[in-house]
């Protein structure tokens, strides 16, 4: 069995509100028919992104960035055009960041690609969310879109990001994106970003200061 790494080690900071940051380094090796490639981190505005939309015509292109910086972390919501819309009751993030993963397999060996649970520092334990995003008009360099995923093939679902899950099971090279957020409490009559009765956002109780440990890591196994 093998097992091929992205990690990111988080860091974050608080200051007067918040600053949140995570560093992230990728390393991967390959002896067979799986690899994992370079990464793609890609920074969006949660207020105004849509995700029926394209993320590349969305958000800012940051390549194999080297730390996610979530910035000064908000207590005020704004509206798609970026207006003031009342307070959150919380801290929470207004960038979020897609990670997108490259797999590779060949010789008809699928793979499960995970990431692991991750020590995070208690005052934002609760509040970092890992969301599998998959879609069907993803295409590697050169290729047509990789369609729907097919039988035997699992996408995870939004997980507590210190609790780790599955982000991908597939037969063949499937692009999936690993998206990390700060999330605010739902609007009225939504869910929750994870179904985890653990998750909360980042509470305005949180003392200014410096947060920083742990590490994020996701590995790719050959089935």
């Amino acid at each position: 069995m093998k097992k091929l790494f992205l990690i990111l080690a988080a860091v974050l900071l608080v200051p007067t509100l918040a600053l949140a940051q995570v560093s992230l380094s990728v390393h991967a090796t390959t002896t067979s028919g799986t690899s994992l490639g370079p990464h793609r981190v890609l920074s969006c505005k949660g207020y105004s992104y849509d995700p029926t939309g394209d993320p590349w015509a969305q958000c800012t292109d940051r390549g194999t960035l080297s730390s996610l910086n979530f910035g000064t972390l908000t207590t005020r919501l704004k509206t798609p055009t970026g207006a003031d819309n009342g307070g959150a009751g919380c801290f929470y993030g207004e960038d979020f960041f897609i990670v997108y993963l490259y797999p590779d397999a060949w010789g008809g060996r699928g793979y499960d690609l995970r990431q692991a649970p991750a020590s995070l520092p208690a005052a934002i334990s609760n509040s970092v969310v890992m969301t599998p995003v998959y879609a069907r008009d993803d295409a590697y360099s050169g290729q047509g879109p990789q369609g729907d995923l097919i039988s035997g093939e699992v996408l995870g679902s939004p997980v507590l990001a210190r609790n780790g899950g599955l982000i991908l099971t597939a037969w063949r090279p499937r692009i999936v994106r690993a998206q990390y957020s700060l999330p605010p409490y739902p609007a009225a009559g939504d869910p929750n970003p994870v179904s985890d009765p653990a998750w909360t956002p980042v509470p305005l109780t949180t003392g200014a200061g410096t947060y920083s440990s742990g590490a994020i890591t996701i590995a790719i196994t050959e089935r």
